[in-house]
């Protein structure tokens, strides 16, 4: 599966136990929830919630995981982190654009990969 830029279907293939079907039911689960995740990032912060934008940024992290998306977990982190402080506005737009570019690239690769696995 290192065919793949971004994803890494290791923890999910071992997780679902091989199970075709329920790797691509956690993968459009992901594909559904990871970009409302992010636009609500968005509008959090042009809100200046950063309560809930912490929390959302928080809750894609095993989300990430699960997909095995690991070039962007510091950046989620770093966006909690941020968030925390509620002052970095500028800098929480630049991570929230990078997680968004590298799960525009994810998202190409998980429909990939459920048309190798259907």
């Amino acid at each position: 599966m290192s065919e793949y830029k971004v994803i890494n279907l290791e923890f999910l293939s071992s997780f679902t136990q091989n199970n075709d079907a329920k790797m691509v039911r956690y993968i459009g689960m992901f594909l559904d929830l990871a970009p409302k995740a992010i636009n609500q990032m968005k509008e959090q912060l042009a809100n200046k919630d950063f309560v809930q934008l912490k929390t959302t940024a928080h809750s894609l992290k095993p989300q990430l995981g699960y997909m095995g998306i690991a070039s962007i977990k510091e950046t989620v982190i770093r966006i909690e982190e941020y968030a925390d402080g509620e002052g970095r506005s500028e800098e929480i737009s630049a991570l929230i654009a990078k997680v968004d570019e590298t799960c525009q690239v994810a998202y190409t690769e998980l429909k990939q990969a459920i048309e190798k696995i259907s």
